[in-house]
């Protein structure tokens, strides 16, 4: 056992090697690599602060209607006011509803 293990030092490769068969100034890209990525590992102890929130995200741009688009759905809530009764005493939630579906279906976008 003692001549096997004798033999796995004698490479100059062994982690179990001496450092006198070693050379002095081995150059390891790794090493290098390696030492500064755990520098930039910050310490684990108990009075670490935890990282910050990630920030908020970017609400979206509304997109600005065109003249025509408004008149198209000015025109649209005539005629709904006019054809569903009881338009007045709707809801504004349930009235939105009822101009998405027209608008959809005025647009081509559904087949209703």
């Amino acid at each position: 056992m003692s001549e096997l293990i004798r033999r796995v030092n004698s490479h100059s490769a062994s982690p179990l090697s001496t450092p006198r068969s070693r050379p002095a100034a081995a150059y390891s890209p790794l090493l290098k690599s390696s030492r500064s990525l755990l520098a930039r590992i910050a310490p684990l102890h108990p009075t670490r602060k935890p990282p910050p929130p990630p920030p908020p995200p970017i609400p979206k741009a509304k997109e600005r209607k065109t003249k025509k688009m408004l008149e198209l759905e000015e025109k649209w809530d005539d005629e709904l006011s006019e054809s569903v009764d009881g338009w007045a005493c709707m809801e504004e939630g349930e009235r939105e509803v009822l101009r998405r579906r027209k608008k959809d279906v005025e647009m081509g976008w559904c087949e209703d």
